[in-house]
């Protein structure tokens, strides 16, 4: 088993790195994400770093949450999309968390006792493991509301159907069948929602709007 223990902080630094995860998260990823520093996302630098200060106030322990271990590279996060989710939740509210990779083809005594079933993403909450990680981001956006991560009512349709199309275009023997262009029916609506709504919100600010941002982050 490997653990890493990320605790967020409320530095200059560690808003200018508010959109992207903790390095020691990137690096049991195994890979590293670039997000373009855009004006919208330098004015909300302010709002995570007050976010990262009430998430530090509210826990005193780092959240102890198992998951799964690369095959390939014990020491770094495996291909568990669930698993995924629940550190990107922890992650998104600030929390300090102790992360403990869990290898699922042999897996640990104290692990069974925890979780007998043997399965993951696990979080301890309040003395209790809690399994199952809609349950889980459920329980942290209960305890944690802030910043609030549910999903408005009005944008819940949002590319809701693209998995389930993309599972009957896989399943699909018939090329004729029209499954193929539902799925494209699907992402060309969802790539309709995110230019409109995303993107064109969405600009580069000049060097100067840039030193104007980081002199207001920092004063």
């Amino acid at each position: 088993m490997s653990t890493a223990r990320i605790q967020p902080t409320a530095t200059v630094a560690a808003a200018s790195a508010a959109c992207a995860f903790s390095s020691t998260f990137k690096n049991h990823l195994g890979f590293t994400l670039r997000f373009p520093q855009t004006n919208q996302v330098y004015r909300r630098h302010r709002i995570r770093r007050n976010f990262s200060l009430l998430a530090m106030s509210a826990v005193s322990n780092p959240l102890e949450v198992c998951v799964k271990a690369s095959v390939t590279a014990p020491s770094k996060l495996g291909d568990c999309p669930f698993c995924q989710r629940v550190l990107l939740t922890i992650e998104e509210k600030h929390l300090p968390y102790d992360m403990k990779l869990v290898d699922l083809a042999n897996k640990p005594e104290w692990f069974l006792k925890i979780s007998p079933e043997g399965k993951v993403p696990v979080i301890k909450l309040e003395d209790t493991w809690v399994p199952d990680s809609d349950v889980i981001t459920q329980s942290l956006e209960e305890k944690f509301p802030d910043p609030p991560l549910v999903t408005p009512s009005e944008k819940a349709s949002v590319g809701s159907k693209i998995f389930s199309t993309f599972i009957g275009f896989l399943k699909s023997k018939d090329a004729s069948d029209g499954t193929e262009q539902a799925l494209l029916n699907e992402l060309s609506a969802f790539d309709d929602y995110i230019r409109e709504n995303v993107v064109s919100q969405i600009y580069e600010p000049s060097p100067n709007q840039a030193y104007l941002i980081f002199i207001q982050e920092i004063n």
